[in-house]
């Protein structure tokens, strides 16, 4: 897809705008871009349908409510919202290869008190979005499964109660179970439970911090009870931030990581639980496997005390590891990749030069998959402390079963630049340590020098 000429883009940042007047500019800007052939400049992966097919309409500048909902709401908006949001989704666990579900199962349970909720999935910074417009995950189940397989579903317990709205603080349900006993018998009929638990669309946000971050509420509980009656669960979290989730991460067989996905959640979910998108989604953040180790990212210092250490003299906890429970980049697919060792231009990179860091990435798997291949580097001494790991670049990747692809990415010095004890931006000669992977834990590695 050509990218719109480059003095487009400051004209459409720079001119001032009144509030009143968005709707009419925003429609004006996407028909000049529409007639540029260019929506926006995707390099490494295009949208496969291009706005170019969206068919204007000269009266159809939004002079009302009405008529913005028509501009907005197009097909092929609903499209291009439903293929965002199954890349987003993150597949965090897989164990036995629960998913992806077969669509002419006989009995799927769907529980969860954001199951059927068509509100939460348009998160907190909606702007616009009426209120419960967005497609629910039960409705996307429906709609994907074939006319044989039965859906039962339950909510077990309301997750808020009373007023919600981007002003109002948030109270939880903490005392009625009444819909437990509903939710555990619709368990017991199931081949496989999917259940929808997460935070509320009002929960994450402006003004919504939480020194808990686990499940509120009594999910954490209804989940527990399901596992008792059916161990064939698959978790779908809807949630705007990294939550505390070791004990589901250790007892259920498959956890999808589906955020706040908007208007077209519950088809996007579906699309990934039963097969018809492979996930590619990547953490764009570390889950911590405990409140305790907040704040964790993958990009720390190493610390004064490095380890680990046969003593105890060594940064680390004594109850629990230090490691994420699931780190940033972390994803998994329907297929397998395998990476090769990786491939250095040379051991050696002048300040003025550039040097190629190559890998060969395999579908080992029997599906289709798109894989995101990562780089991060380190940095072993500089002037000032440098972190463990730095996301440098990345290029995703489809690969058909049994094809493999060599990746190259190259490094100038500039990648390796940052504000040196000095004061300036610049490279500092040294040793470099090059990592290339699945994620910034699952990585092959390499050295050089910059000189």
């Amino acid at each position: 897809m050509p990218a719109a000429p480059s003095h487009c883009r400051p004209v459409l940042v720079r001119f001032p705008v009144r509030v009143a007047d968005k709707p009419r500019a925003l429609a004006e800007a996407s028909r000049n871009l529409v007639e540029l052939g260019s929506w926006f400049e995707c390099p490494l992966h295009p949208i496969e349908t291009p706005l170019a097919a969206y068919d204007y309409h000269e009266g159809m500048c939004p002079e009302s409510e009405k008529a913005s909902r028509e501009v907005v709401n197009l097909p092929l908006h609903r499209r291009v919202t439903r293929d965002v949001a199954r890349k987003s989704i993150v597949l965090l666990k897989n164990e036995g290869n629960v998913l992806p579900l077969d669509k002419g199962l006989g009995t799927i349970a769907v529980i969860g008190p954001l199951a059927d909720d068509k509100d939460s999935p348009l998160g907190s910074w909606r702007a616009q979005a009426e209120t419960g417009s967005a497609v629910s995950l039960l409705e996307g189940i429906r709609a994907a499964v074939g006319p044989d397989t039965r859906i039962v579903h339950a909510k077990g317990a309301d997750l808020a109660v009373g007023p919600r709205s981007f002003l109002t603080p948030l109270r939880f349900n903490e005392e009625d179970r009444s819909g437990f006993p509903a939710a555990l018998d619709a368990a017991r009929q199931a081949e496989v439970v999917i259940v929808a638990v997460g935070e509320d669309g009002w929960q994450s946000g402006e003004g919504r911090s939480q020194v808990d971050v686990g499940l509120k509420g009594l999910q954490d509980e209804l989940l527990r009870a399901v596992i008792e009656v059916n161990g064939n669960v698959v978790v779908v979290l809807m949630n705007g931030r990294p939550l505390t989730i070791d004990w589901m991460a250790e007892h259920v067989p498959a956890v999808v990581e589906a955020w706040h996905l908007g208007s077209q959640a519950g088809h996007a979910i579906a699309d990934v639980l039963f097969g018809d998108h492979n996930p590619s989604g990547k953490l764009p953040v570390s889950f911590p496997r405990h409140v305790g180790q907040l704040p964790i990212y993958y990009n720390h210092k190493n610390t004064g005390r490095p380890g680990p250490e046969p003593t105890v003299f060594w940064s680390h906890y004594t109850d629990a590891p230090n490691s994420p429970l699931y780190p940033f980049g972390h994803g998994l697919s329907y297929t397998t990749f395998e990476y090769s060792e990786i491939r250095l231009g040379g051991p050696r990179m002048s300040r003025d030069g550039e040097l190629t860091v190559s890998v060969t990435v395999a579908n080992s798997g029997g599906r289709p998959g798109t894989e995101v291949v990562q780089l991060y580097t380190r940095q072993i001494v500089g002037s000032l402390t440098r972190p463990v790991k730095e996301l440098k670049a990345f290029r995703r990747i489809e690969l058909e079963p049994g094809q493999s692809r060599e990746v190259t990415f190259t490094l100038t010095a500039s990648d390796l630049a940052y504000h040196t004890l000095r004061g300036t931006w610049e490279a500092e000669p040294g040793e470099f340590r090059v990592f290339v992977g699945a994620s910034s834990e699952r990585v092959k590695e390499a050295g050089f020098t910059l000189e």
